[in-house]
């Protein structure tokens, strides 16, 4: 796994522990991430779907998300939350 391999190099410890869980990230990997190798893809998987993303713009994502979920189709009706983030993760080689 071509990201793995460029976490290890600058932060061992932080590729063990994402080797431990399974490929998964965590909120506070993410800012390591980013020093490391902001345009590194990741994985984000929605209620809706899923897509692709440099490390970098990924905050900015899920915030989109989290908003678009909040619209309401009229004033009497809200909506229910139409999408959520399910998981962040590094892509599989």
């Amino acid at each position: 796994m071509r990201g793995i391999e460029t976490i290890r190099k600058a932060n061992n410890g932080l590729a063990s522990a994402i080797e431990r869980q399974g490929g998964f990230l965590y909120d506070e990997q993410i800012p390591e991430l980013i020093k490391i190798d902001r345009l590194m893809l990741v994985l984000v998987r929605c209620g809706n779907g899923r897509f692709m993303c440099p490390v970098q713009d990924l905050n900015h994502f899920i915030g989109i998300i989290e908003e678009h979920s909040k619209l309401v189709e009229n004033v009497d009706k809200p909506l229910e939350p139409s999408d959520y983030v399910r998981d962040v993760s590094l892509p599989a080689a």
